[in-house]
């Protein structure tokens, strides 16, 4: 790859935009009259763009930065020092040192992050609109005042070679290198986005600044601030805080071009995973293309929801793989068209004898006219599902003012989206999924050579069978143009969003909490028991039922229920865990009527095929299989059950080998009407709802429950009665460990407490992170963990780490656990403590999912409904004596040290 040298050589100040200053009259930045749309643009006088999105809907801002450099920016010699770079600018500012970035946002109730691809790097921070200035402050900083100092860049190369090595540990993250390494040979997709360890390990100071300074420039960067504020206002505070930054020469970039594909490429590698992995391929053209919409509405039929082609043959009907989809990844260069599964290695010849089926059909066989409407309506939905929070918002409107230069392209996309005719989409299967350049990549555990002489025969099958099928025309009428749905949204004043309560004839719980900013709306309805009810040789009951519960009714069968779901661009499905069991839905209003009635159905009077329940226990056969593949998870699991001995909260929710192969129907029915009564019954709905709709007919549909009673049981629970270390050895690159204390339950006001020592300990700004992560740089992953259950919990901590740092890693942690015990916290640490619990929560509430889960779990625990928009209130009042009371009582008790790692860490 060829690039240009850097403009600029390091500065002789510590500074990374150090250098002489410009005196420049001051004047106001060139702003833009707002659009139809209330969206503002702005120019500054340094070349900074700017979006203002207005959006009233709540109380937040999310202020983002978009950098217009990637991984594929970069040279030979500075592979992964974008994602390096995203890193280090936390790292310490000309304002800010070291953790005071994260802290200052976190005290202030917000959240801030950043994320790097191929072609962006995003800083975000998401904050309440009083707060907004500092998301402002501490952005503007990291783009214009970044120190890059020595040993802060020492102390975070550890971290990124930390990040490394949890990535080489993940088969999701290793099939996708291979893919991508498999596709593109010369363009620089083909490199991983995290980079390598030895240009990690050795990367200088002056390679990184340079790459900052020629790339991280004002006029190569786009900022998106959204949500609840005055244009006028907000662009005057982006002036002052923006137009700061100086404007230097652009390195310009000159990616490699990927040659034209002719032949068919192959790659199986033996992988240390149980779960064998394989991604197909096509390349199709970036995101400008004209062909790009019907590839997007050809991956959505093809293999994205129960109803799709591939799920349906390789999942549904048979459980031949344990995942399957399709999909498309189309950035600023040319793009892929994926269909991607996991399996169990012994299924492979009849995974890809099916998969060769379907992909023969989609080429010669035009879609149906419903399933071209389906997709669409799932598509358009999109832009509504994105409306429910300020994030969603403005990251929408910068992914397409980064990819297309212009924030309101979706309203285009949907123009060329709705023009489609199912022909259109045979057209571009055929033009595309050619045999002749095909790329596919599989991870094996094992039989990689037989596989690959397998796959090669497969891709020359398939080719034949492309050649010998017969086109045919799309069945019935001339194909017409799909009708918009009518999508209306009240507004955000239309009516007070307050909650009603109602106690049915039959016993049941229904509460209502309406809001109308978006059309989405979601209900929930659950049933106390769950694990904890199951009976001991049925161990697994509980997540069974969560997968077949949506499997049928009198009247439809699982397809049926699929099909109808997601041609109304929502989903219904049902949960089970340790407490509770239950059905959720989510979709837009205008299929409430439709939506309510299938949700109705399925609560009221569910008929659950025992087909369903076959295919299931296989997959969760399959997922206790591969439980070696997540190390974090097991060492989870390995926690828990050590912790809760003899409680059912010891349980694994998948059970175990033999007791789900023994499982039956009749088991799965029994359990389900255990909890079933009326009387143990809670539903909630929120979001843009008809109330006297849903009152009327949840009246009708629970009263065809028969009454039962609240299962309010209760299991004691004593604890460790002495400090306890397991271990496991599993050959992986990082050792996980978890520390942990018995908790509280969910009926103790001191869990608030808690949750202040959590938050102390927890985020960018928490002691976990600043002591073993930024200063000791332990790991990329570290923190606290807690539970709170009816009857018992746990509190603790974990990481995960390079092997031969897991002793030190304990050590630290438990002296983390120490501080608190010893001395109280200080004001201002608690007051940040306070305001980060504070503001995620009301950040996290944007969605009417979460109100609904908050209030629906609240009500089934016994704790007022309502408490979730006063969850202020409860901290207060909360003092550092508190904590720290709470703190010498938790950590008293005896603990429970587990790891899973190559080597023991003790």
């Amino acid at each position: 790859m060829t690039m240009k040298k850097a403009v600029r050589k390091a500065p002789k100040k510590s500074t990374a935009r150090s250098g002489p200053k410009k005196t420049t009259p001051k004047s106001s930045p060139k702003i833009s009259k707002p659009g139809k749309d209330g969206v503002t643009r702005l120019k500054l006088k340094n070349g900074l763009s700017v979006l203002l999105i207005e959006n009233h809907k709540s109380p937040v801002v999310s202020v983002q930065m978009w950098v217009k450099t990637g991984s594929a920016d970069e040279g030979r010699g500075e592979e992964g020092i974008s994602h390096f770079i995203e890193h280090l600018v936390f790292k310490g500012t000309e304002k800010y040192g070291v953790g005071a970035i994260a802290s200052t946002v976190e005290a202030s109730g917000g959240e801030l992050n950043a994320y790097t691809s191929f072609d962006q790097t995003v800083f975000y921070v998401n904050i309440s609109r009083e707060f907004s200035e500092v998301a402002l402050d501490v952005i503007s900083e990291m783009m214009g005042f970044p120190q890059f100092d020595k040993g802060e860049i020492d102390n975070e190369r550890e971290v990124v070679l930390e990040e490394i090595k949890r990535s080489n540990d993940s088969p999701g993250r290793q099939a996708s290198r291979l893919l991508f390494s498999t596709v593109y040979k010369d363009h620089p997709y083909g490199i991983p986005v995290i980079g390598y360890d030895k240009i990690i390990q050795k990367v200088s100071r002056k390679t990184l600044v340079d790459y900052y300074q020629s790339r991280y420039i004002p006029t190569n960067m786009h900022l998106v601030v959204a949500g609840d504020f005055d244009s006028k206002e907000m662009a005057e505070k982006i002036d002052s805080s923006f137009g700061r930054l100086k404007s230097f020469k652009l390195r310009k970039v000159s990616r490699k071009k990927e040659p034209k594909q002719d032949q068919p490429r192959l790659k199986v590698v033996k992988a240390p995973f149980e779960e064998a992995q394989f991604h197909i391929a096509w390349r199709v053209p970036g995101a400008e293309h004209k062909d790009v919409a019907a590839l997007d509405v050809l991956a959505l039929i093809l293999g994205q929801g129960e109803s799709s082609r591939l799920t349906k043959k390789l999942r549904m009907e048979a459980p031949l793989t344990n995942s399957i989809g399709a999909g498309t990844f189309t950035p600023k260069d040319g793009g892929l068209f994926t269909v991607s599964g996991t399996l169990n290695i012994d299924q492979a010849d009849a995974v890809f004898e099916a998969l060769q089926k379907e992909l023969v059909r989609i080429a010669v066989e035009p879609p149906t006219a419903e399933e071209l409407k389906k997709a669409i309506i799932n598509l358009e939905s999109e832009e509504f599902y994105a409306m429910e929070t300020i994030e969603g918002v403005a990251r929408k409107a910068g992914s397409f003012e980064n990819l297309m230069g212009d924030y309101a392209y979706f309203q285009k996309f949907l123009k060329q989206i709705y023009a489609l005719k199912p022909e259109d989409l045979q057209k571009a299967a055929k033009k595309y999924l050619a045999p002749g350049a095909m790329n596919l990549v599989m991870m094996a555990p094992r039989n990689e050579k037989e596989l690959t002489t397998k796959l090669k025969t497969w891709v020359k099958e398939y080719g034949q069978a492309l050649k010998t099928a017969k086109p045919q025309k799309a069945v019935g009428k001339k194909s017409a143009a799909i009708k918009k749905v009518k999508w209306e949204i009240a507004g955000a004043n239309s009516k007070t969003a307050t909650i009603a309560k109602h106690v049915l004839p039959s016993g049941a719980t229904v509460i209502f909490r309406p809001s109308f900013e978006t059309p989405v709306f979601t209900a929930k309805a659950a049933y106390l028991g769950g694990v904890r009810v199951e009976e001991k040789n049925q161990l697994g009951v509980t997540e069974l039922l969560s997968r077949v519960w949506t499997s049928g009714t009198k009247d439809l069968n699982e397809a049926d229920i699929a099909q109808k779901i997601e041609t109304m661009a929502g989903s219904l499905s049902a949960f089970g865990g340790r407490n509770s069991a239950g059905l959720s839905l989510q979709t837009i209003s205008p299929f409430e009527d439709e939506s309510l009635a299938l949700f109705e159905e399925v609560l009221a009077a569910p008929v659950m095929s025992e087909a369903a329940m076959d295919r299931e226990k296989v997959v969760m056969l399959e997922t206790i299989r591969a439980r070696e593949d997540n190390p974090a998870q097991m060492v989870s699991q390995m926690f828990t059950e050590t912790m809760f001995k003899g409680h059912p909260y010891e349980r694994d929710l998948y059970g175990t080998k033999d007791s789900v192969k023994n499982l039956s129907a009749d088991q799965v029915n029994k359990h389900l009407a255990k909890m079933a009564g009326s009387r143990n019954l809670t539903v909630v709905v929120t979001g843009s709802i008809d109330q006297g709709k849903w009152l009327k007919r949840l009246e009708a549909a629970t009263a065809r429950l028969p009454k039962g009673q609240s299962l309010q049981t209760q299991f004691a629970h004593a604890g460790p009665k002495k400090d306890m270390r397991l271990f496991e050895t599993l050959e992986r690159e990082q050792t996980h460990i978890i520390v942990g204390y018995k908790g509280l339950t969910l009926s103790d006001p001191r869990r608030y407490t808690l949750q202040i020592m959590q938050s102390i300990l927890a985020g960018q700004g928490g002691r976990l992170f600043i002591e073993l992560r930024d200063k000791a740089s332990l790991a990329y992953s570290v923190a606290p963990m807690r539970m709170e259950g009816i009857d018992t919990g746990y509190f603790g901590a974990y990481i995960g780490c390079s092997p031969q740092k897991g002793q030190k890693a304990i050590e630290m942690m438990h002296e983390e656990f120490k501080k608190l015990v010893e001395k109280k916290v200080g004001d201002a640490e608690l007051d940040r403590a306070k305001r980060y619990l504070i503001g995620r929560h009301d950040i996290d509430l944007q969605r009417t999912s979460a109100i609904c889960a908050s209030i629906l779990f609240n009500e089934i625990y016994g704790i007022d409904s309502s408490e979730v928009f006063r969850y202020s209130e409860h901290l207060r009042d909360i003092s550092s004596a508190d904590v720290q009371k709470l703190a010498q009582e938790i950590f008293a008790q005896p603990s429970i040290l587990c790891a899973v790692g190559p080597n023991q860490p003790w």
